[in-house]
């Protein structure tokens, strides 16, 4: 883009100079990007748009930019012209819908076993791992029980988007891990003062265990150490659930 603020140009007169989700969804403009928002057209040249796309990825705001040449720009336009325009029953269809797709896009992407957080609209925490989402239902395993939720009821969640890895951690945690195993071995042999062959037996078991406990904490590691994510409906959208 140039120096200056490039001009703002609608795509059409049905849809003005933003296209919000709703008219995305109605006249297929970008069936491609998931979480769409909004988009904006500006014009960077002779045979040149710019079309900056907010979508919602997991509760956040993101652009991305794509560039089309006039022809392309004139084929879309052409592409939402001879569609009949929205109304506002067709937006308020839509909008329900997309409340729906989005939020259990999200929950079924979280990797069952996860530690959530879910905050129900009465205000209550449940803390737990999740064991998955079935007819609009959420089953958490808690500490003393399994808790069902349905979706509609649930105001936030707090979640893990993706668990990260840190191999540079894996080899010392595993080493630290093992020798702490034959640590325990060597403090067994020296209160039990087995056989030789058992002494060794007794090692090679403390360096095994040493190795599984590493591996444990190696996941444990990656799981804190990733960030959280963030999720919450408005009292209207969690009604809008229910139908």
């Amino acid at each position: 883009m140039s120096a200056q603020t490039p001009d703002i140009i609608p795509l059409s007169k049905k849809v003005g100079l933003t296209v919000d989700a709703e008219e995305n969804v109605f006249f297929r403009i970008f069936p491609d990007i998931d979480g769409f928002y909004s988009a904006q057209f500006y014009e960077a040249g002779k045979n040149k748009i710019i079309i900056q796309i907010v979508f919602i990825d997991f509760s956040q705001r993101s652009v991305r930019r794509r560039s089309l040449t006039m022809r392309e720009f004139i084929e879309l336009q052409h592409h939402v012209d001879v569609q009949p325009p929205i109304t506002d029953r067709d937006r308020e269809g839509i909008r329900k819908n997309l409340t729906y797709l989005t939020t259990v896009n999200i929950l079924e992407s979280i990797p069952p076993d996860q530690f959530i957080i879910i905050k129900h609209r009465t205000g209550k925490k449940i803390r737990g791992a999740l064991i998955g989402l079935e007819k609009r239902q959420l089953s958490i395993q808690t500490p003393i029980s399994v808790e069902t939720i349905p979706i509609w009821d649930m105001a936030s969640i707090t979640y893990r988007k993706k668990i990260r890895e840190l191999p540079k951690l894996k080899g010392f945690l595993y080493a630290l891990s093992a020798l702490g195993g034959v640590i325990l071995a060597e403090v067994w042999n020296e209160q039990t003062r087995p056989r030789i062959d058992q002494v060794w037996h007794f090692r090679f078991i403390g360096t095994v265990l040493g190795i599984l406990t590493g591996a444990e904490t190696y996941q444990a590691v990656n799981i804190i150490s990733s960030p959280k994510t963030f999720f919450a409906l408005t009292p209207e959208e969690m009604d809008k659930l229910k139908n």
